[in-house]
Order: C-alpha cells, then structure tokens, then sequence
C-alpha cells in the first residue's frame, strides 16, 4: 500500500448526513432534543412522539364508539352490550404484555447505546495509542504518514458502521478518509466495516514489520481492533435479532380489538361519554404498542432512535484533533429539537 499521497488529505466539510433514505421517509434527523419544558406545553408537543403514526387507529375506534354509542342511546338496543369484567381482566393482561414488550424493546435499545458509547471511547484509545506510543518527533515520514492514516481510517469505520447499520451506502461519508485504492477494495466488499477493519489489521502489521511499534505495544492495539469487531458483532446482533413475529401480531391483534369492542362494555356505565372514554384508552393502548415497535430497532431513522450521525460526528471530531487535522467540523447540532 503507498502512503505518499495521502498525508495531506484535506477533509472536505460541506458533506450532508442526510442519506436517500431519510429523503424519501421525510425524516432527516433522529432523537429528540429539548430543554426542559412546561407541562402544559408538553401536552401540546406532537413532533417526534408516536400519535403521527397511531391517530388513524385512535381515530377508528373512537368512530366506533361513537356508532355503538349512537345505537345504544337512541334505539336501546342492549342485546350486544357486554359488562366492563371481560375488559377489566383483558386490559390487565394486555398492560403486562405491553410492559413486557417494551421493556425487551428498550433493552435493545440501551444496548445499542452502550456499544456506540463503547466505539466511542474504543476510537480515541486507538487514536492516543497510536500518536503516543511512538515518537513522533522521532519518527520517519513514512510512519508519520501511516499513523494519519491509521487515525482516518478509524474515522472510516465509524462512518461505514453507521451506514452499514442504516443500510446506506458509505462512499460519499468514507471517501474523504482513506486512501483511494482502500476505498476502492471497500466499496467492492460485501462487508464495508469488516473490510476496514481487515486494513486497519494490515496497517498494524506494517507498523511492526517496520520496527515501528513494539511486539507489547502492537498487542495492546491489536486487542482494541477487537473490541471493534466485539463492537460491530453486537450491533448486528441487534439490528438482525427482532423480537419474534408472533409475539407482535399478536400484540396487534390483542390491542385493535380490546379498543375496537370496549365500547360495548362501557356504553351501559359511562353513556353519552363512551366516546370520549374509548378515545383516552385507546390513545394509551396504542401509543404503547406503537413505542414498541418504534425503539425495537435503535440504528434506524425514526425520531427516537440513537443519533447515529452525531456519535460519529463525535468520533471525527475526536481523533482529527488528535492527529492535528485543521479541517475538524463541527458538532452536529439539533434540527427543530431533533438530533440526527
């Protein structure tokens, strides 16, 4: 591999994080940033929350409320009433299930956080491991240039980790840091991120090949490129690891027909108020599911999932710094209270 022409890479800074796939869904950042607000306003506050997506179904069954209502009321037609028991003990078991569901879900989720917190702090060991445990005043150019090298194609791996979890295509954010050939046997490969991770391992090797690190330094290096892999091998776990359909369907099912038949339960105790009644607990019910479904899978490109783009943003920053890169970024910021 030749180093001499990309030691003085200028990073370009004008790239874009919005990929194809946020342009057609709409949504061109992730998680939900806010200062701390009234109550009041938080009541009010629908962007980023889950009723965008669940109205119609609230809407549905407060429609049927208001027909089984109507029929009730006006035409006294009690045959197809029921009592609230059958409801009271389903809606218990379903609050369980619910809980059950979610709390999987958010596990995942705080899983996927811990490991990007993890490649986080595994890429600046990197970055520091490779400036300082050799001299750099000392140093040929020629291993000057691979510790930069080195240092970038970190920031790579993080950019093509991110894009790998997105199912993105990582050309546009990589190209900047590594060098042309690389990029090229990148691209090509079915596996972007384990692609740069097999470079980041010849890189080593050169280093010790040249005397450039020692055989205790060149371990301790190699044992962090493995905490990458445990990194990336967690990762895809979650993201290929959903929890089981039948479990959801039947979540689904379970919570469209408790809302859509409660009505016939409650007509006979609350009235003309049925509506309003079904209107609040379906709104419950299926924001609930809906939140499930939403944080099962953190590396997506909802509201709520992990700001992916800012984690590496972050990495970049970091490990540019390290090596004395002028052309550092600037920290992604929030989009109408939203952090990509």
């Amino acid at each position: 591999m030749s180093f001499a022409n990309f030691g003085d890479v200028t990073i370009g800074r004008n790239r874009s994080f919005l990929s194809a796939t946020n342009k057609k869904t709409g949504i061109d950042t992730n998680v939900i940033v806010k200062n701390k607000v009234s109550w009041g306003r938080l009541l009010f506050h629908f962007r980023g929350s889950s009723f965008m997506e669940t109205w119609p179904r609230i809407l549905a069954a407060t429609a049927t409320a208001i027909v089984v209502t109507y029929v009730e009321l006006y035409y006294s037609i009690q045959e197809y009433t029921l009592t609230t028991t059958p409801f009271l003990l389903i809606g218990v078991a379903l609050g369980v299930f619910l809980g059950f569901r979610n709390n999987a879900s958010y596990d995942k989720f705080w899983e996927g956080r811990k490991l990007w917190g993890a490649l986080v702090n595994t890429a600046r060991n990197l970055a520091r491991q490779a400036c300082f445990f050799t001299d750099i005043a000392k140093d040929s150019e020629a291993a000057q240039r691979l510790r930069v090298i080195f240092v970038k194609r970190i920031v790579a791996y993080a950019h093509a980790l991110r894009c790998h979890l997105r199912h993105e295509n990582p050309a546009e954010e990589i190209k900047q840091f590594m060098p042309p050939e690389d990029l090229s046997e990148t691209l090509e490969s079915s596996h972007r991120p384990l692609a740069i991770m097999q470079q980041l391992g010849r890189d080593l090797a050169t280093a010790r090949s040249e005397g450039w690190l020692s055989e205790y330094d060149h371990a301790a290096i190699d044992a962090q490129l493995s905490e990458l892999t445990n990194i990336l091998g967690g990762c895809e776990r979650i993201r290929n690891t959903p929890l089981p359909f039948s479990y959801s369907v039947l979540i689904h099912r379970i919570v469209a027909s408790y809302c859509l038949f409660l009505p016939f339960g409650l007509v006979e105790t609350t009235g003309i108020l049925t509506p309003i009644v079904v209107m609040m607990i379906s709104y419950a019910f299926f924001e609930l599911d809906a939140i499930g479904d939403e944080i099962e899978n953190p590396f997506g490109l909802q509201p709520n999932d992990l700001p992916l783009a800012a984690i590496s943003r972050t990495i970049e920053i970091n490990l540019l710094e390290s090596i004395g890169d002028p052309a550092c970024p600037e920290p992604l910021k929030p989009v109408n209270d939203i952090l990509m």
